[in-house]
């Protein structure tokens, strides 16, 4: 798993991507702009929650091989590295939430290391071992190992692309900002959903559900419900709590692109309705 840049190449432009956003202040304000804002941030949102997280991590459903391409190369376009890498160490934040061992975790690092820092840290983050189940299972798909590898390809095609179309407007408001705020919308999920929020699971960890971050990440803000049941399609578990990638899923299912979807038990709706505490019940799922 060979990363496409050296690491402070890596560093580099990932800050040159976050001062790229001021280039919205640099070209004539249009509001067909903002949509496009909109269409950039929150597709390639679906993308990442949908393949990367659902999908690559947790296996809460299957889906035709068609529609993984589509949905990787949407979420390899929004620049947070390859699928295997970002699934990977997505599962051991699940295996040591909130203790020694969780890439990112507020309590453990402090907030900007858990926020930024262990995304540009390569020394100790660059690599997943050949044991890990989502390289395991993943890692022979070719088109899915070449997007890991060649993880730069797709955001460069889409600036390009974005670019030549629309010039120095379309490249600042549909690749600029909407990489900086996806990318910080993703992060919150570590930071900001581990420190402010509501708690209707007594989980061993400190997630907690924020309607704001489940607003920007897609329904990933429902972060307490995901940590109780994580095999779940759905993190929004009512349907007065947003969450737009368990309507893509659910469409998909309906189109027959998706099937095995899982479900919340009723247990754990069970469980919903007694109020939680500050840490305590086990978490096997």
């Amino acid at each position: 798993m060979s990363r496409t840049l050296p690491p402070a190449i890596a560093v580099a432009v990932f800050w040159l991507v976050q001062a790229s956003a001021i280039t919205v202040f640099f070209v004539p304000f249009a509001w067909s702009l903002v949509a496009l804002w909109a269409v950039s941030h929150f597709l390639r949102a679906i993308g990442l929650t949908l393949a990367f997280h659902r999908y690559f991590a947790h296996r809460a459903f299957q889906m035709s091989r068609g529609a993984r391409l589509v949905w990787a190369l949407l979420g390899t376009a929004a620049m947070q590295k390859g699928p295997l890498w970002w699934a990977g160490h997505h599962l051991n934040h699940h295996r040591f939430a909130d203790r020694e061992g969780d890439p990112h975790s507020p309590a453990v690092s402090g907030f900007y290391y858990a926020h930024i820092g262990w995304f540009l840290n390569d020394a100790q983050h660059d690599t997943l071992p050949a044991s890990n189940p989502v390289v395991r299972d993943f890692g022979r798909v070719p088109e899915i190992a070449w997007l890991d590898r060649y993880y730069m390809v797709p955001p460069l095609v889409l600036a390009l692309g974005l670019f030549l179309y629309g010039g120095l407007p379309w490249l600042a408001w549909g690749f600029c900002l909407p990489t900086v705020t996806l990318a910080h919308a993703t992060f919150a999920i570590n930071t900001v959903n581990h420190l402010w929020g509501t708690r209707r699971f007594a989980t061993e960890d400190d997630s907690r559900n924020n309607p704001v971050t489940a607003f920007f990440a897609v329904g990933e803000g429902w972060h307490n419900n995901h940590h109780r049941y994580q095999r779940a399609a759905r993190n929004g578990f009512y349907w007065w709590e947003w969450d737009p990638t368990w309507y893509v899923i659910a469409a998909m299912r309906a189109l027959g692109l998706a099937w095995d979807v899982q479900a919340v038990p009723a247990r754990i709706y069970a469980e919903a309705e007694r109020p939680a505490t500050a840490h305590g019940t086990p978490v096997p799922e």
